[in-house]
């Protein structure tokens, strides 16, 4: 499928603080690989009559060109990867994806059609090829089929591709599908032409996604609900409430200066689409002995308390690892000046 992918994002400047935007990492730990929960009532009809259904919804999918989805998004491979806001726009043969990120800022935006990509918001300025995937891939390292997502996002296999394996459920919509190397479970809504929840994996790569509402195209997914691996994402809240209570957020820089002096040369990190030590530049970990991760960062935003808890965390570690740096270099400043005095004086 040709692709046009608009990746967007931005820091809290696009959310409301009273509507959660939660992003997926740990919400997404409720999509169990390779197994696909069932909904409660679901009904069990005759084959013949479930395989009639299935046809039915195929036909009716295939012929709606215009649908737009909102959701969540969790990308890994290879032990690295993200979470982020999706929102999908198909016309036709084109689509587009915004892709955002509230905490650590990064965006993308990846434009394409037959035979062609662009991908902008690279360091470095924007890279094109001819193929979305590929793109996606060299230079974000985020294995995502784009082609092909367009009809698995909705259940079907994808069109002009590798031959398809479906294992239907009991009411004929597929538990899961075999393609391209890639296997993808569903969760299905009890009614409805649309999953609410897919989990697609190759090899280290793996991509799930929440479906928060469908637009266009068919009956709708209703929201997903706020089940057992929703209600976790709280613990975040807790375990940053936690960690910020073992810090002096009034005196960062006096938290650093203390622990220099017990010889402690730890960096501060959040974690969200990937990690990072907040107020540095590239090569200004010289002479650090490691980072420690704020546990319950995360670009998931569970609500207010805990989009003022990473604020709260953000300005802590911009402080502290700015004070912690300079320290290190005043050190070693003052280090080289003694030996020098002492080789001078022999």
């Amino acid at each position: 499928m040709a692709a046009s992918v608009a990746v967007v994002g931005g820091m809290r400047a696009a959310l409301t603080r009273t509507a959660v935007i939660a992003m997926l990492m740990l919400a997404l730990s409720a999509c169990v690989g390779g197994a696909v929960k069932r909904p409660a009532g679901e009904t069990v009809v005759p084959a013949a009559d479930a395989a009639q259904r299935e046809a039915a919804r195929a036909q009716r999918l295939r012929t709606g060109s215009e649908w737009s989805l909102t959701g969540r998004i969790a990308v890994s491979n290879a032990g690295k990867g993200g979470s982020g806001r999706i929102e999908w726009t198909q016309r036709g043969e084109r689509f587009e994806v915004a892709l955002s990120a509230p905490v650590t800022r990064q965006s993308w935006r990846l434009v394409g059609g037959p035979g062609e990509a662009r991908l902008e918001g690279l360091e470095g300025g924007p890279r094109s090829g001819d193929n979305a995937a590929a793109l996606l891939l060299e230079t974000t390292g985020w294995d995502i089929p784009v082609e092909a997502l367009g009809n698995w996002l909705r259940g079907l296999p994808a069109e002009g591709g590798a031959a398809a394996k479906l294992t239907p459920g009991p009411d004929g919509r597929p538990l899961s599908i075999e393609q391209g190397g890639w296997t993808i479970a569903y969760q299905w809504p009890a009614s409805g032409d649309l999953p609410s929840r897919l989990d697609a994996r190759r090899a280290s790569a793996r991509v799930r996604l929440i479906v928060d509402e469908w637009q266009g195209g068919a009956a709708a997914a209703p929201v997903a609900s706020r089940d057992k691996g929703w209600e976790s994402l709280q613990s975040n809240v807790v375990k940053l409430r936690n960690e910020l209570a073992t810090l002096n957020l009034d005196d960062p820089a006096g938290d650093a200066r203390a622990d220099l002096a017990q010889g402690r040369a730890r960096l501060i990190g959040m974690c969200g689409f990937s990690c990072l030590t907040p107020g540095l530049e590239r090569g200004d970990s010289e002479g650090v002995d490691g980072v420690h991760y704020l546990d319950g960062t995360s670009d998931v935003i569970e609500g207010d308390e805990h989009a003022r808890l990473l604020e709260q965390a953000t300005r802590y570690a911009i402080a502290y690892n700015q004070s912690l740096v300079a320290g290190l270099k005043a050190n070693a400043a003052s280090g080289a000046t003694a030996a020098h005095a002492a080789s001078a004086s022999r």
